[in-house]
C-alpha cells in the first residue's frame, strides 16, 4: 500500500482546532447581534456574521469527517490478517474455564500481577524443562507433590523430598513408602522399605495363567538390568543378548526354588559361581557331570506347588523350554565354546554386581509392600525412591529398576480408572525401559507421567534418537522455567511460541519529486525471540491448544498453607519462608 503519510494528507487546509475556535467565536458573535432581517430590512453586519458562522461550521464538520475517514482507512489498512502469524499471550479470560475448580491437581505457577494460581490437569503426560539453578525443586516438584491428591511415585535423588514431605503427606492421610537403599537420614525417615524386583516373575509363577508371561517379563527385566548403550544397539549386542539370557535363566532357577525369597543377590552369586551354576543346569536338565541320567532325576518342575496354578499343558511347555535353554548353556560352557560363555558371564556379572552386595542388596530382599498398593486401598500412597547422589553410577540403576517394576505392575493392574502420578524428576539421571512408549498410552492405564529434566541433548542421549520429538508431541502441558541458556533450547522455545503479526512501515522521500511515500507491509515477528527468552524472569507454559501463558514461578515457601506444612530441608537446616504470594 503506497500513500502519502496521514499528516501529509491533512496538510493544505486550516487545522481542525483553529476551525473549531473560529466557529465557536462566530457562533458566539451571532448570539450577540440582532437577527439579520428586521422589519423587512437586512442588517449587513449581522448577515455577514451569520453567513460566516454557517460557512465555518460546515467547514469544521467537513474537516472532522475527513479526519474520521482517514483514521478509519488507516485502521483498516494497518489491521493484521494473521497470514504472517497468529501467536499471542493468553489472558485470564482465555484460560479461566480450563483451570481446575478446586485448586487441586498439577500446579504450574501464578499469573503475573494477580493472585490466580495456575492449576491445570492433564490426562496423559506433562513435562518441565528446567536448567540447573532454575529452582524446579521448590517451584515444581514439591508443589506438585503437595497439590496432587492421588497416589504418586517420586524419585528423590538426595533424600530431601522425603524428609520435607513425609510427615505432611501422612498428616493428610496418605500412606508413605520410602525405598531408602542408601540409608540416608534414617533419623528422619526411619528404616527403609524393601521391594524385591523378582516379585514380578514370582507373581507369574504363582498366579493362574501367569506362566505364559514369564518369558516376556524376563526379557523386559533383563533389558532393564543390562540396557543397550545410550545411543542404541551397538557392536557388542551379541554378547549383551547372551548375558541377558544367562541372567534370565539364573532368575528362573532361583524363583522356581525359593519363590518370594529369591532375590537378585542370590542370582548374582549363582552366576559368579560357575560350578554351582553348571550343577543347577544339570539338575534342571536331569544329567550328571558325565551327561548320564542324574541320580536324583531332573528338577520336578511339573510337580512344584506353583505348577498346580496353571494348565498342565502350559507347565509342560514351560519345563521343556527351560530345560532346552539349560541344555544349550551346558553345551556352551564346555569345549571350544567356553570362551563365549565366559564373555556372557562377565557381562552378566557386571550388570548384577551393584545388586549382589552392599547397600542395595538388603533393600531388595523380601518385599515389605507391593507396588499394586498404589492402585489399591482407600488411601493414596506416595512412594519415594531415594538415591545417594554421591554414588549415582550405582543408584541410577537401582532407581531405573524400581521405576520399571512399578510402571510394569501399574500397567497390568485391573483398576485402570484409579490414577497414579509419576513425578519423574531428573529423568536423565536414570533409564526406565519403555518410558518413551509409556508416554503414548499411559492414559489408558490410569498413569500420569510428568517428565522433568534439564537438557534436551541429555534426554536424547539417555532415551534414544527421536525421544525428544516424542516427548514434545505427547505432552499436554509444557512448563518452561526461566534462566534458559542453551542455544538449542532457546531456539526450540522460540519456535514453539510461534510468530505474531506486525505491520512494518517504511517512509521514503525523493528530493526530485514532490511529496513523500510510505509502505505498510504485514510481517511476522517471534512472540519472544531467543534473547528475550534468555533474559526473562518469567516462565512459559503451554497447555494443550491454548495460547502460551506467561507465568510467575511460585515456590512452596510463598504459598499458604504449604509454607508451614513442609518440613526442613536437611541440606539447609532451617525453615524456608518467604513473603506469601498465593493463598489456597
Amino acid at each position: 500500500m503506497n500513500k502519502p503519510p496521514v499528516n501529509e494528507q491533512l496538510q493544505g487546509g486550516v487545522s481542525l482546532p483553529v476551525l473549531i475556535v473560529v466557529s465557536c467565536g462566530l457562533i458566539w458573535g451571532t448570539q450577540q447581534l440582532p437577527s439579520p432581517l428586521i422589519g423587512g430590512e437586512w442588517g449587513t453586519l449581522s448577515a455577514v456574521v451569520h453567513l460566516l458562522a454557517g460557512i465555518a461550521v460546515l467547514t469544521t464538520v467537513s474537516r472532522l469527517l475527513q479526519i474520521i475517514a482517514l483514521i478509519l482507512d488507516w485502521r483498516a489498512n494497518t489491521r493484521t490478517t494473521g497470514h504472517a502469524g497468529q501467536a499471542g499471550w493468553a489472558s485470564y479470560k482465555d484460560i479461566k474455564k480450563h483451570l481446575t475448580r478446586n485448586k487441586t491437581g498439577a500446579f504450574w505457577g501464578m499469573l503475573p500481577n494477580s493472585k490466580t494460581g495456575l492449576f491445570f490437569g492433564y490426562d496423559s503426560c506433562a513435562m518441565t524443562f528446567a536448567p540447573s539453578g532454575s529452582g524446579k525443586g521448590i517451584y515444581t516438584v514439591v508443589t506438585n507433590i503437595l497439590s496432587i491428591l492421588h497416589s504418586k511415585i517420586c524419585p528423590d535423588f538426595k533424600g530431601e523430598l522425603a524428609c520435607m514431605l513425609k510427615k505432611t503427606l501422612e498428616a493428610r492421610g496418605e500412606v508413605v513408602r520410602i525405598l531408602n537403599a542408601g540409608g540416608l537420614f534414617t533419623d528422619i525417615l526411619g528404616e527403609t522399605d524393601r521391594y524385591n524386583p523378582l516379585d514380578l516373575i514370582t507373581d507369574d509363577l504363582t498366579q493362574a495363567g501367569g506362566i505364559r508371561d514369564v518369558s516376556s517379563d524376563l526379557q523386559g527385566m533383563c533389558e532393564q538390568l543390562l540396557p543397550d548403550a545410550e545411543t542404541g544397539r551397538h557392536m557388542n549386542s551379541f554378547f549383551d543378548d547372551g548375558a541377558r539370557d544367562l541372567i534370565a535363566l539364573a532368575i528362573v532357577f532361583e524363583v522356581m526354588v525359593d519363590l518370594y525369597d529369591a532375590d537378585l543377590s542370590a542370582v548374582a552369586l549363582l552366576i559368579e559361581n560357575r560350578q554351582r551354576f553348571e550343577d543347577m543346569c544339570r539338575w534342571v536338565v536331569g544329567v550328571d557331570i558325565e551327561d548320564k541320567p542324574h541320580p536324583d532325576g531332573a528338577f520336578p518342575i511339573e510337580k512344584t506347588e506353583w505348577a498346580q496354578n496353571h494348565d498342565a499343558q502350559d507347565v509342560e511347555e514351560f519345563a521343556k523350554f527351560t530345560r532346552a535353554i539349560a541344555h544349550n548353556l551346558l553345551t556352551l560352557m564346555s569345549g571350544s565354546e567356553s570362551r563365549t560363555y565366559d564373555s556372557f558371564a562377565t557381562s552378566a556379572q557386571q550388570a548384577l554386581r551393584p545388586f549382589a552386595f552392599g547397600r542395595l542388596a538388603p533393600a531388595m530382599k523380601k518385599s515389605t509392600f507391593r507396588m499394586s498398593d498404589l492402585k489399591e486401598g482407600k488411601k493414596a500412597t506416595t512412594l519415594f525412591i531415594v538415591s545417594d547422589a554421591s554414588r549415582m553410577e550405582v543408584f541410577e540403576k537401582y532407581t531405573g529398576l524400581m521405576l520399571y517394576c512399578c510402571t510394569t505392575v501399574l500397567k497390568r493392574h485391573e483398576n485402570k480408572k484409579r490414577l497414579v502420578f509419576l513425578i519423574a524428576d531428573e529423568t536423565t539421571n536414570y533409564l526406565v525401559k519403555g518410558l518413551i512408549e509409556l508416554l503414548t498410552w499411559c492414559r489408558s492405564f490410569g498413569i500420569r507421567v510428568h517428565i522433568i529434566f534439564q537438557e534436551l541433548k541429555a534426554f536424547e542421549r539417555k532415551y534414544g534418537e527421536g525421544s525428544v520429538n516424542t516427548l514434545l508431541s505427547e505432552t499436554e502441558v509444557k512448563q518452561i522455567l526461566p534462566h534458559q541458556r542453551s542455544p538449542e533450547a532457546l531456539e526450540l522455545i522460540e519456535r514453539l511460541l510461534g510468530d505474531q503479526p506486525i505491520m512494518t512501515y517504511n517512509a521514503s522521500y525523493n528530493a526530485g519529486e514532490e511529496g513523500h511515500g510510505q509502505t505498510l507491509t504485514e510481517a511476522g515477528r517471534p512472540l519472544a525471540n531467543s534473547d528475550e527468552i534468555r533474559r526473562t524472569t518469567q516462565g512459559i507454559l503451554f497447555v494443550r491448544q491454548l495460547k502460551p501463558i506467561l507465568f510467575e514461578p511460585v515456590s512452596y515457601a510463598e504459598i499458604h498453607p504449604w509454607r508451614d506444612q513442609v518440613g526442613i530441608n536437611p541440606f539447609h537446616g532451617k525453615p524456608f519462608r518467604k513473603k506469601i504470594k498465593l493463598r489456597l
